[in-house]
């Protein structure tokens, strides 16, 4: 069971309980910026921003360690295939009490399909967190085979919630403080009192539990802290988030004192961070995840297995890895970072380089594909230097085994539409996980998550998954094998996500999941 909080959690309960007055609060202020897009629903600007606006049954402390946020405290039963939590006593900003009934009505919300204008279920954010997690029923729920009431979460008493796995996950706690799980309420509609035939309902804010309120879109929000009360010093009274695709004017701005924190969502903006003069303020965090190129395997010469191994092999890693100069950046020959998958690698790995090129061009031989009749693919890219100048050193390899890309950049939405679609070849992929989960890592690979698909691969995940948790090493690497024979992705090193944090700021503790909530920072306070 888990006890106690640090100064900050208690602080924070205090917060949570409290109503907000008209006036800022007292404390210190930061200006933070995000370089990367922030319209697409999973940016990395509108998950901070819901790290600090809506609150979860657990948190991450900053160092990517779970403790108590909503659940005062929990415990494994039924040899781990269940969770209890206890809940603290608290408030919704409406005055009514937050019980267990609020927790299930949250996330079998969080669990319900959405269905596009086709007819398809696409998986939310939501939704996928529940099936990493684990929660019994959540994936037949998404997939709209059962309907909400059937997810395993249950409230046994007003204080007491019980989650219950299909298999035990002692990766759970992780997946509970991801925001896209956090505990919220509708909003509510009254009617529209001008008395005017056809104007509708008005939505009125729903209630809430977090410490902290936002205004404004993603790209350039406020964040307030709701009360007065608190340590002003300690905790942000008002955090100003906003988001720039380009790093140049952010990291001018950083360099003359006018931010505290510039976040590189990906790999973008590195170079121009890492010629900023002042010395102990880069950060980096080396991510559970793996930079590479997606592929559509689905349609198009790539939906060859051959053709998909054949780039994969052909890529010289150490050399793309070495320019950088950063060890974290660790060639990735698999869907899973060395840092989670020590000691496994495909065959082709160990080949002398110019056996691996010989290889690779056997494959594309064998695929109709030759010096006479060039492959020619188009490559999708965000915006970033960096990315280009990787996918130039790729594409120079690729062309040893007669293989002819063209680069075409776009903003992150068009990329997600153009994938989502199904309409390319090959396309930036650089998503990192917030908890060490190889089989979820695995799971963005499955049928009907994108535009790939191989059965024998997903039964032996399915098979890992209702293992018990130290027997599903073995079969998460047969998995990945599987995958990798004919690859959805061309791997190519493993992740960081840079950061430029201020003297005046403490509590920013290097971590591979990314999680740095700002509410938890403590910084110095501003004029």
């Amino acid at each position: 069971m888990m006890k106690g909080a640090t100064r900050h959690l208690l602080l924070g309960v205090l917060l949570l309980a409290g109503g907000c007055g008209n006036r800022t609060p007292e404390g210190a202020r930061l200006r933070v910026t995000v370089i990367g897009d922030a319209e697409p629903g999973n940016s990395l600007a509108r998950r901070i921003a819901a790290e600090a606006e809506s609150p979860t049954l657990v948190a991450s402390d900053g160092a990517a360690l779970s403790i108590p946020a909503l659940a005062s405290s929990w415990r494994f039963v039924d040899g781990g295939h269940s969770l209890i939590l206890r809940l603290r006593p608290l408030k919704w900003s409406d005055g009514t009490p937050f019980v267990a009934a609020d927790v299930v009505a949250s996330l079998r919300r969080a669990a319900e399909p959405r269905r596009g204008t086709s007819g398809s279920v696409p998986a939310t954010a939501p939704a996928l967190a529940l099936q990493y997690a684990g929660i019994s029923a959540a994936g037949a729920i998404a997939a709209g085979r059962l309907p909400p009431s059937r997810l395993g979460v249950l409230a046994p008493t007003s204080r007491v919630v019980e989650i219950r796995l299909d298999a035990a996950s002692p990766l759970l706690l992780g997946w509970l403080a991801d925001p896209a799980l956090a505990v919220t309420r509708p909003a509510r509609k009254t009617g529209n009192s001008s008395g005017n035939a056809g104007t509708g309902n008005i939505a009125i804010d729903a209630p809430t539990l977090a410490a902290y309120r936002g205004s404004g879109p993603a790209t350039d929000r406020i964040i307030t802290r709701r009360t007065r009360s608190g340590d002003p010093d300690a905790r942000p009274a008002q955090i100003h988030l906003s988001a720039s695709i380009d790093a140049t004017a952010p990291i001018s701005a950083f360099v003359r004192g006018q931010g505290d924190i510039v976040i590189g969502e990906g790999l973008a903006g590195l170079g121009e961070a890492r010629g900023v003069p002042t010395a102990g303020v880069l950060r980096l965090d080396p991510l559970w995840g793996v930079y590479g190129y997606r592929l559509n395997a689905l349609s198009g010469p790539l939906s060859n297995p051959k053709v998909r191994l054949a780039l994969a092999i052909a890529v010289e890693r150490t050399g793309l890895t070495a320019r950088y100069g950063i060890a974290a950046m660790a060639p990735v020959t698999g869907l899973v970072p060395p840092s989670l998958d020590p000691g496994r690698a495909p065959d082709w790995t160990t080949a002398d380089p110019a056996v691996r090129l010989a290889q690779a061009k056997a494959l594309l031989g064998a695929a109709g594909w030759f010096d006479a009749r060039p492959l020619r693919l188009n490559l999708l890219l965000t915006p970033g230097a960096e990315h280009r100048s990787i996918a130039e050193s790729v594409a120079a390899d690729w062309a040893r085994i007669g293989v002819i890309v063209s680069v075409t950049v776009v903003t992150a939405v068009v990329l997600d539409r153009l994938v989502a679609r199904g309409d390319f070849d090959m396309a930036l992929d650089e998503s990192a996980m917030p908890v060490p989960d190889v089989a979820a890592m695995l799971s963005r690979w499955r049928c009907g998550a994108g535009a790939f698909c191989d059965t024998n691969g997903d039964a032996l995940l399915a098979e890992a998954r209702a293992a018990a948790p130290d027997a599903r090493a073995p079969l998460l690497a047969r998995a990945e094998a599987q995958l990798m024979a004919g690859p959805p992705l061309v791997p190519l090193f493993a992740p960081v996500r840079w950061a430029l944090v201020s003297n005046k700021v403490t509590g920013w503790v290097p971590n591979a999941a990314g999680s740095h909530p700002l509410a938890r920072l403590a910084a110095g306070r501003q004029n």
